[in-house]
């Protein structure tokens, strides 16, 4: 056991005096992480929504301008979008067709007159079809307000005619004005409010750090296979078992020298992640952990069979890579494994970036622990095939 943990220490030195090796599995994950999450909206997102909108009123009367400014001060719509109330018609129509507007209501001349008739009114909206998801959420709001405003034209006209029938008259200038202080408002109609616990999304720079430590896990492995096979290849392997030393221990030094590694560089890539970007790992690091030492065992079985397929450094930097990056594609670093075709399902159980990136997801999401069993499962068990089948084809010579 001396033997063994000396090996491993040995290798361990090797490794950490390595600045490629270093660069590659520290320096790189995390500026891929950083440019990835913040190009797709992770690093700096602002959690208010400002969609710019206008509202313009050509109304010849006083009643679209009152209906320009309620809803411009509704408190709920503000939080959502930046509402300019505007007054020149073919300016605003020139900026949404540009694309500085996402979307404007246009109030038309025959507004008030039309509201003090109980004539039909129509008021028009202009969208940006780049926009189509947000200027169809401002149509939404327009067709809102129309409705609460004709529910409110429905009351007062049904109120006057009564109050005619019944003989009753107002004084003059005691008619209800469509925009004064009788107006329809948008509370008018109460909602409670019912709070559900929805599914915590997980953001780009979260997804991102999951994929890419899931990635340079495995390319950490690979610079443990470089190790064994430049030792066979300077005979310093061939030394070490004319010693009292084991194939054993040799094996299993190296492969504790590894797994040491990845174990520091995962923990390295988690605390990385979660200071400099802000990543929320989810409420049970503990399973993380584990995933993570799951992964760095799977890898470490890699670079064992990485070290028995090649015999020169170049071998195993021709395999390894492509065998990597095949893993990271099929297990959804790159893209989601959502968006992936069907028939790509049956290749996916294979690659341990899939199991482990897929636990990571769950457990950023609040997903309880035991959500991991199936996962920790099948990286255990490519671990397992893995070793089995480097230490099958494994050469010392």
């Amino acid at each position: 056991m001396t033997r063994l943990l000396q090996i491993a220490l040995k290798d361990i030195k090797t490794l950490v005096r390595d600045k490629a090796a270093f660069l590659i599995m520290l320096g790189m994950p995390l500026v891929l992480i950083f440019i990835l999450g913040s190009a797709l909206g992770g690093v700096g997102e602002s959690e208010n929504v400002d969609i710019p909108v206008a509202i313009v009123s050509v109304d010849a009367g006083d009643e679209g301008a009152h209906f320009a400014e309620a809803i411009a001060g509704v408190e709920d719509l503000q939080a959502v979008f930046n509402i300019d109330v505007r007054d020149d018609v073919d300016e605003v129509r020139a900026e949404v067709e540009r694309g500085d507007l996402t979307a404007a209501l246009v109030i038309p001349a025959d507004f008030s007159a039309a509201l003090t008739a109980g004539d039909t009114v129509q008021l028009e909206v202009l969208q940006d079809p780049g926009s189509e998801m947000t200027a169809g959420i401002w149509a939404g709001v327009a067709r809102a307000a129309a409705a609460n405003l004709s529910a409110g034209q429905i009351v007062r006209i049904t109120v006057e005619r009564t109050l005619a029938d019944a003989g009753i008259t107002r004084p003059p200038g005691a008619a209800p004005q469509a925009g004064g202080e009788d107006a329809m408002v948008f509370d008018a109609v109460g909602v409670e409010e019912l709070q559900v616990e929805p599914d915590k999304q997980v953001d780009m720079i979260d997804y991102y750090a999951a994929g890419q430590t899931g990635l340079f896990l495995l390319f950490g492995a690979m610079f443990g296979a470089f190790g064994f096979v430049k030792e066979r290849r300077e005979q310093t392997l061939a030394r070490m078992l004319a010693s009292p030393a084991t194939k054993f221990d040799i094996v299993g030094g190296k492969s504790l020298g590894i797994f040491a590694v990845g174990t520091a560089q995962f923990a390295a890539l988690y605390l990385g992640t979660t200071y400099l970007f802000g990543v929320d790992w989810g409420p049970t690091p503990m399973g993380i952990f584990l995933i993570g030492l799951a992964e760095v065992l799977a890898a470490t079985g890699l670079a064992m069979t990485l070290s028995a397929l090649g015999n020169t450094e170049r071998v195993i930097g021709g395999i390894g890579p492509t065998a990597i990056m095949l893993f990271a594609a099929l297990g959804g670093s790159m893209i989601p494994v959502d968006m992936m075709p069907s028939w790509m399902a049956p290749l996916q159980a294979i690659s341990p970036v899939y199991w482990a990136m897929g636990a990571f997801l769950d457990l950023m999401r609040g997903d309880p622990l035991s959500v991991i069993v199936g996962p920790l499962g099948a990286l255990l068990g490519i671990a397992v095939v893995l070793f089995g089948f480097g230490l099958w084809r494994l050469r010392f010579e």
